[in-house]
């Protein structure tokens, strides 16, 4: 047994020294947490940050007046996009609410924003429910044919793999913070530590926004 085992250590040893492409090819292959740091590469929104927001045009609001980012000037606004059958949006979404209760006093509006998946028509009770079964009472905006989320996530980057993205805007309507979509929130369990860390980081980011009174813009527009 002992020689047997010998003789076969020694052939593993040679099969990988060899040079045989696909062995090198399996060698080099990323490991679970190279592929994670590809994914966030692609949808990372780093090229968004500090940036002026793009304009939006919604297809329809539900029961609230269009808002407008010229209209939300002197509010910080924090967008997120949805749809049903998403579980990460339903583990988000409730931390969403608890910030806009919140703060809105402060001057935080935050904006859910339906995308259907796949593209198809949607009713505005069908959007309104959705939302509150997923823990969100807010303004509710819908991207029917996701012509707000191509223009400010999918263009140009048709390998980014969500949707649900976020976006905290300033007082002065530049991007300040954004997430590349999935889940974040509260929470003691080490296995969701990175959503704790993104849910932490938005309310530490959009309390230093809040308090920013040198960001606020008078309503006759002029400082």
């Amino acid at each position: 047994m002992r020689r047997f085992a010998g003789h076969f250590l020694l052939f593993a040893g040679l099969m990988l020294t060899s040079s045989t492409p696909a062995i090198h090819a399996a060698l080099a292959a990323p490991g679970p947490a190279d592929v994670h740091a590809a994914i966030d590469d692609v949808d990372s929104p780093a090229d968004l940050l500090d940036q002026p927001a793009r304009a939006w045009s919604f297809t329809r609001w539900v029961d609230t007046k269009p808002l407008t980012l010229e209209g939300l000037r002197g509010k910080v606004v924090l967008l997120r996009w949805f749809n049903t059958n998403c579980r990460f949006c339903g583990n988000t979404l409730p931390g969403l609410e608890t910030l806009r209760t919140r703060y809105a006093s402060q001057g935080l509006v935050v904006v859910g924003v339906f995308h259907p998946k796949p593209v198809h028509e949607v009713s505005d009770t069908f959007v309104r429910r959705t939302a509150r079964k997923l823990g969100f009472s807010g303004p509710l905006a819908v991207d029917q044919e996701w012509t707000t989320l191509n223009r400010w996530w999918l263009v140009n980057h048709p390998g980014r793999s969500w949707t649900s993205v976020s976006f905290l805007i300033d007082r002065d309507g530049i991007v300040r913070w954004a997430q590349g979509g999935g889940e974040y929130h509260p929470s003691r369990d080490p296995q969701h530590a990175s959503c704790d860390a993104s849910y932490a980081e938005l309310e530490r980011t959009l309390r230093r926004l809040l308090d920013d009174r040198a960001a606020v813009v008078p309503a006759n527009g002029r400082r």
